[in-house]
Protein backbone atom coordinates (compact mmCIF):
# COMPACT_ATOMS: atom_id res chain seq x y z
CA UNK A 1 0.00 0.00 0.00
CA UNK A 2 0.77 3.43 -0.97
CA UNK A 3 1.79 6.35 1.50
CA UNK A 4 -0.92 8.46 -0.69
CA UNK A 5 -3.55 5.51 -0.12
CA UNK A 6 -2.56 5.18 3.66
CA UNK A 7 -3.24 9.33 4.24
CA UNK A 8 -5.99 8.71 2.52
CA UNK A 9 -7.61 6.04 4.23
CA UNK A 10 -7.19 7.26 7.56
CA UNK A 11 -7.30 10.67 7.16
CA UNK A 12 -10.23 11.48 4.54
CA UNK A 13 -13.16 13.19 6.02
CA UNK A 14 -16.22 14.09 5.23
CA UNK A 15 -17.87 17.22 4.92
CA UNK A 16 -20.18 17.01 7.98
CA UNK A 17 -16.49 15.64 10.08
CA UNK A 18 -14.58 18.66 8.49
CA UNK A 19 -17.01 21.38 9.73
CA UNK A 20 -17.77 19.82 13.25
CA UNK A 21 -13.57 19.81 13.67
CA UNK A 22 -13.55 23.31 12.44
CA UNK A 23 -16.00 23.89 15.68
CA UNK A 24 -14.81 22.14 17.70
CA UNK A 25 -10.98 23.83 17.26
CA UNK A 26 -13.17 27.35 17.41
CA UNK A 27 -14.41 26.45 20.98
CA UNK A 28 -11.38 25.36 22.45
CA UNK A 29 -9.51 28.39 21.35
CA UNK A 30 -12.43 30.70 23.13
CA UNK A 31 -12.09 28.83 26.09
CA UNK A 32 -8.49 29.64 26.55
CA UNK A 33 -8.40 33.03 25.43
CA UNK A 34 -11.33 33.71 28.36
CA UNK A 35 -8.75 31.82 30.89
CA UNK A 36 -5.94 33.47 30.17
CA UNK A 37 -7.25 37.11 29.90
CA UNK A 38 -9.50 36.83 33.28
CA UNK A 39 -6.64 38.00 35.49
CA UNK A 40 -6.01 40.97 33.46
CA UNK A 41 -9.20 41.81 32.70
CA UNK A 42 -10.71 42.02 36.11
CA UNK A 43 -8.85 41.75 39.19
CA UNK A 44 -10.21 40.11 42.30
CA UNK A 45 -12.56 41.48 44.68
CA UNK A 46 -11.54 41.38 48.03
CA UNK A 47 -13.90 41.31 51.23
CA UNK A 48 -14.42 44.39 52.83
CA UNK A 49 -13.12 44.16 56.73
CA UNK A 50 -13.04 47.62 57.46
CA UNK A 51 -16.78 47.16 58.95
CA UNK A 52 -15.21 44.62 61.62
CA UNK A 53 -12.27 45.79 61.90
CA UNK A 54 -13.19 47.21 65.97
CA UNK A 55 -14.76 43.50 66.76
CA UNK A 56 -11.47 42.04 65.42
CA UNK A 57 -9.05 43.86 67.24
CA UNK A 58 -11.21 43.31 70.31
CA UNK A 59 -11.58 39.47 69.87
CA UNK A 60 -7.30 39.75 68.71
CA UNK A 61 -7.39 41.72 72.46
CA UNK A 62 -9.58 39.23 74.51
CA UNK A 63 -7.46 35.89 73.08
CA UNK A 64 -4.36 37.49 73.99
CA UNK A 65 -6.31 38.70 77.82
CA UNK A 66 -7.50 35.36 78.34
CA UNK A 67 -4.20 33.35 77.03
CA UNK A 68 -1.75 35.44 79.87
CA UNK A 69 -4.63 34.46 82.45
CA UNK A 70 -4.34 30.60 81.62
CA UNK A 71 -0.58 30.87 82.07
CA UNK A 72 -0.63 32.40 84.73
CA UNK A 73 -3.04 30.39 86.47
CA UNK A 74 -0.82 27.42 84.95
CA UNK A 75 2.32 29.00 86.09
CA UNK A 76 0.85 29.72 90.07
CA UNK A 77 -0.91 26.46 91.22
CA UNK A 78 -0.33 23.17 88.37
CA UNK A 79 2.95 24.35 87.46
CA UNK A 80 4.05 24.93 91.07
CA UNK A 81 5.56 22.09 93.38
CA UNK A 82 2.51 21.17 95.71
CA UNK A 83 3.73 22.37 99.30
CA UNK A 84 3.78 20.30 102.13
CA UNK A 85 3.93 22.96 104.88
CA UNK A 86 5.16 22.28 108.33
CA UNK A 87 7.35 23.72 111.12
CA UNK A 88 11.10 23.90 109.36
CA UNK A 89 14.46 25.83 110.39
CA UNK A 90 15.81 27.24 106.76
CA UNK A 91 19.18 26.72 108.89
CA UNK A 92 18.86 23.67 109.05
CA UNK A 93 16.23 21.98 106.51
CA UNK A 94 17.74 19.73 104.00
CA UNK A 95 17.04 20.14 100.22
CA UNK A 96 14.27 17.49 100.54
CA UNK A 97 12.54 19.60 103.49
CA UNK A 98 13.08 22.29 100.92
CA UNK A 99 11.26 20.79 98.08
CA UNK A 100 8.67 19.79 99.77
CA UNK A 101 7.80 23.10 101.24
CA UNK A 102 7.22 23.99 97.69
CA UNK A 103 11.18 25.42 96.71
CA UNK A 104 12.49 24.51 93.36
CA UNK A 105 15.68 23.37 92.05
CA UNK A 106 16.73 27.06 91.54
CA UNK A 107 15.61 28.44 94.76
CA UNK A 108 17.10 25.25 96.55
CA UNK A 109 20.43 26.13 94.81
CA UNK A 110 20.58 29.90 95.85
CA UNK A 111 19.75 29.24 99.44
CA UNK A 112 22.96 26.94 99.27
CA UNK A 113 25.16 29.72 97.58
CA UNK A 114 23.77 31.86 100.03
CA UNK A 115 24.78 29.65 103.16
CA UNK A 116 28.20 28.72 101.17
CA UNK A 117 29.09 32.15 101.47
CA UNK A 118 28.92 32.62 105.24
CA UNK A 119 25.38 33.81 105.38
CA UNK A 120 22.61 32.58 107.86
CA UNK A 121 18.95 33.11 108.55
CA UNK A 122 18.92 35.00 111.76
CA UNK A 123 14.89 36.50 111.70
CA UNK A 124 12.19 35.19 109.73
CA UNK A 125 12.79 38.06 106.86
CA UNK A 126 16.07 37.06 106.02
CA UNK A 127 14.24 34.68 104.01
CA UNK A 128 12.32 37.11 102.18
CA UNK A 129 15.55 38.85 101.23
CA UNK A 130 16.46 35.85 98.85
CA UNK A 131 15.15 37.46 95.48
CA UNK A 132 14.14 34.19 94.28
CA UNK A 133 11.74 33.89 96.74
CA UNK A 134 8.61 35.79 95.83
CA UNK A 135 6.52 37.80 98.65
CA UNK A 136 3.43 35.57 97.85
CA UNK A 137 5.86 32.51 98.98
CA UNK A 138 7.12 33.72 101.58
CA UNK A 139 3.32 34.91 103.36
CA UNK A 140 2.66 31.21 103.02
CA UNK A 141 5.91 30.07 104.26
CA UNK A 142 6.09 33.10 107.48
CA UNK A 143 3.94 31.24 109.88
CA UNK A 144 6.12 27.38 109.86
CA UNK A 145 9.60 29.32 110.07
CA UNK A 146 11.05 28.75 113.19
CA UNK A 147 15.06 29.74 113.62
CA UNK A 148 16.63 27.96 117.02
CA UNK A 149 17.29 30.37 119.61
CA UNK A 150 14.38 32.86 118.33
CA UNK A 151 11.50 31.18 121.07
CA UNK A 152 10.01 34.82 121.34
CA UNK A 153 9.38 34.83 117.74
CA UNK A 154 7.98 30.96 117.55
CA UNK A 155 5.51 32.34 120.57
CA UNK A 156 4.12 35.48 118.44
CA UNK A 157 3.88 33.79 115.38
CA UNK A 158 2.67 29.77 116.27
CA UNK A 159 -0.83 29.16 114.48
CA UNK A 160 -3.01 29.42 117.49
CA UNK A 161 -5.20 26.38 117.91
CA UNK A 162 -7.98 27.42 119.94
CA UNK A 163 -9.84 29.03 117.08
CA UNK A 164 -10.69 25.43 116.15
CA UNK A 165 -14.59 25.42 116.44
CA UNK A 166 -14.94 21.86 117.92
CA UNK A 167 -11.78 20.80 120.74
CA UNK A 168 -11.62 18.06 121.89
CA UNK A 169 -8.73 16.55 124.05
CA UNK A 170 -7.63 13.14 124.99
CA UNK A 171 -7.80 12.18 128.58
CA UNK A 172 -4.39 10.29 127.66
CA UNK A 173 -2.12 13.88 129.06
CA UNK A 174 0.95 13.11 131.03
CA UNK A 175 2.12 15.69 133.96
CA UNK A 176 5.37 16.89 132.53
CA UNK A 177 3.50 18.80 129.63
CA UNK A 178 -0.22 18.43 129.58
CA UNK A 179 -0.34 20.84 126.74
CA UNK A 180 1.76 19.48 124.38
CA UNK A 181 -0.07 16.20 124.59
CA UNK A 182 -3.92 17.50 123.93
CA UNK A 183 -4.55 16.26 120.80
CA UNK A 184 -7.57 18.83 119.11
CA UNK A 185 -9.36 17.74 116.50
CA UNK A 186 -10.57 19.71 113.65
CA UNK A 187 -13.66 19.33 112.44
CA UNK A 188 -14.01 18.55 108.36
CA UNK A 189 -17.23 19.99 107.53
CA UNK A 190 -17.21 23.11 109.90
CA UNK A 191 -13.63 24.16 109.22
CA UNK A 192 -11.85 26.76 106.94
CA UNK A 193 -8.77 27.15 104.75
CA UNK A 194 -6.96 29.01 107.30
CA UNK A 195 -7.92 26.08 109.88
CA UNK A 196 -6.95 23.59 107.55
CA UNK A 197 -3.53 24.93 106.39
CA UNK A 198 -2.47 24.31 110.38
CA UNK A 199 -2.47 20.54 109.60
CA UNK A 200 1.22 19.51 108.45
CA UNK A 201 0.66 18.59 104.78
CA UNK A 202 -1.69 20.37 104.02
CA UNK A 203 -0.86 24.49 102.17
CA UNK A 204 -3.04 26.91 100.79
CA UNK A 205 -4.00 24.84 97.65
CA UNK A 206 -4.55 21.08 99.55
CA UNK A 207 -7.15 23.28 101.86
CA UNK A 208 -9.17 24.96 98.71
CA UNK A 209 -9.22 21.85 96.94
CA UNK A 210 -10.56 20.18 99.95
CA UNK A 211 -13.25 23.23 100.46
CA UNK A 212 -14.03 22.79 96.71
CA UNK A 213 -14.59 19.00 96.87
CA UNK A 214 -16.82 18.91 100.60
CA UNK A 215 -19.07 21.66 98.79
CA UNK A 216 -19.18 19.12 95.75
CA UNK A 217 -20.05 16.04 97.75
CA UNK A 218 -22.18 17.44 100.39
CA UNK A 219 -19.71 17.12 103.43
CA UNK A 220 -17.64 14.58 104.52
CA UNK A 221 -19.02 11.07 106.28
CA UNK A 222 -15.65 9.94 107.19
CA UNK A 223 -11.92 11.33 107.48
CA UNK A 224 -11.14 8.53 105.01
CA UNK A 225 -13.00 10.45 102.33
CA UNK A 226 -10.19 12.79 102.17
CA UNK A 227 -8.02 10.83 100.01
CA UNK A 228 -10.79 11.41 97.15
CA UNK A 229 -9.42 15.06 97.14
CA UNK A 230 -6.64 15.42 94.53
CA UNK A 231 -3.18 15.52 95.67
CA UNK A 232 -3.79 13.88 99.00
CA UNK A 233 -3.11 10.37 98.96
CA UNK A 234 -3.82 7.58 101.69
CA UNK A 235 -0.67 8.09 103.44
CA UNK A 236 -1.15 11.78 104.46
CA UNK A 237 -4.77 10.86 105.26
CA UNK A 238 -3.49 8.28 107.61
CA UNK A 239 -1.19 10.29 109.46
CA UNK A 240 -4.03 13.41 110.18
CA UNK A 241 -6.72 11.09 111.01
CA UNK A 242 -5.82 11.65 114.87
CA UNK A 243 -6.41 15.59 114.29
CA UNK A 244 -9.59 15.12 112.66
CA UNK A 245 -13.01 14.44 112.67
CA UNK A 246 -16.35 14.69 110.71
CA UNK A 247 -19.74 15.69 111.97
CA UNK A 248 -22.30 13.89 109.51
CA UNK A 249 -24.78 15.58 110.84
CA UNK A 250 -24.01 18.96 108.81
CA UNK A 251 -24.17 16.90 105.44
CA UNK A 252 -26.15 18.72 102.64
CA UNK A 253 -28.55 15.76 101.42
CA UNK A 254 -30.21 15.45 98.24
CA UNK A 255 -33.97 14.77 97.96
CA UNK A 256 -34.32 12.10 96.24
CA UNK A 257 -38.14 13.09 95.11
CA UNK A 258 -37.40 16.83 94.16
CA UNK A 259 -33.94 16.95 93.23
CA UNK A 260 -33.42 17.35 89.00
CA UNK A 261 -31.18 15.82 86.64
CA UNK A 262 -28.79 17.69 87.19
CA UNK A 263 -28.62 17.51 90.83
CA UNK A 264 -27.88 14.12 90.65
CA UNK A 265 -25.00 13.89 88.16
CA UNK A 266 -23.54 16.86 90.15
CA UNK A 267 -22.86 14.97 92.83
CA UNK A 268 -19.46 12.52 92.42
CA UNK A 269 -20.57 9.22 93.61
CA UNK A 270 -24.09 9.55 90.98
CA UNK A 271 -23.36 8.66 87.38
CA UNK A 272 -25.06 9.70 84.84
CA UNK A 273 -26.88 6.25 83.77
CA UNK A 274 -27.17 6.31 87.79
CA UNK A 275 -29.49 9.30 87.37
CA UNK A 276 -31.59 8.78 84.78
CA UNK A 277 -32.96 5.67 86.39
CA UNK A 278 -33.41 7.35 89.26
CA UNK A 279 -35.72 10.40 87.76
CA UNK A 280 -37.68 7.62 85.18
CA UNK A 281 -38.22 5.69 88.56
CA UNK A 282 -39.16 8.36 90.15
CA UNK A 283 -41.73 9.74 87.20
CA UNK A 284 -42.79 6.15 87.26
CA UNK A 285 -43.82 5.34 90.73
CA UNK A 286 -44.37 9.08 91.94
CA UNK A 287 -42.05 8.57 94.79
CA UNK A 288 -39.08 7.01 96.15
CA UNK A 289 -39.42 5.78 99.87
CA UNK A 290 -36.13 4.58 100.49
CA UNK A 291 -32.76 3.29 98.61
CA UNK A 292 -33.71 -0.26 98.52
CA UNK A 293 -36.24 0.26 96.34
CA UNK A 294 -33.58 1.65 93.67
CA UNK A 295 -31.17 -1.38 94.62
CA UNK A 296 -33.83 -3.90 94.07
CA UNK A 297 -35.01 -2.73 90.64
CA UNK A 298 -31.38 -2.78 89.37
CA UNK A 299 -31.01 0.95 89.58
CA UNK A 300 -28.04 1.07 91.97
CA UNK A 301 -25.81 -1.53 92.32
CA UNK A 302 -25.27 -2.67 96.69
CA UNK A 303 -21.80 -1.14 96.86
CA UNK A 304 -22.86 2.20 95.35
CA UNK A 305 -26.12 2.44 97.38
CA UNK A 306 -23.93 2.32 100.69
CA UNK A 307 -21.91 5.12 99.64
CA UNK A 308 -24.43 7.35 98.76
CA UNK A 309 -26.91 6.46 101.51
CA UNK A 310 -25.65 9.22 103.44
CA UNK A 311 -26.36 12.21 101.02
CA UNK A 312 -30.06 10.76 100.29
CA UNK A 313 -32.92 12.10 101.77
CA UNK A 314 -36.42 10.45 101.08
CA UNK A 315 -38.76 13.15 102.59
Amino acid sequence: MSWKLFLKNYFNFSRAERFGILGLTVCIVIMLTIKWSTPFRKNPKLPDVKAFADDIEQFRIAVAAKTTTDYQIETSIYDQNIAEFFYFDPNRATDDDFNKLGFNERQILNIRNYQAAGGSFRRKEDLQRLYTVSATQYRQLEPYIRIAGNEQNVRQNAPVASTIPIVEETENITAENPQNNAIRLIELNSADSSLLTQLSGIGPILAARTLRYRNLIGGFVDVAQLSEVYGINDDLVERLSAQLSADSSLIRKISMNTATFNDFVRHPYITEQQARGIINYRRLQNRINNIEELVRNNILERESAEKIRPYMSFE
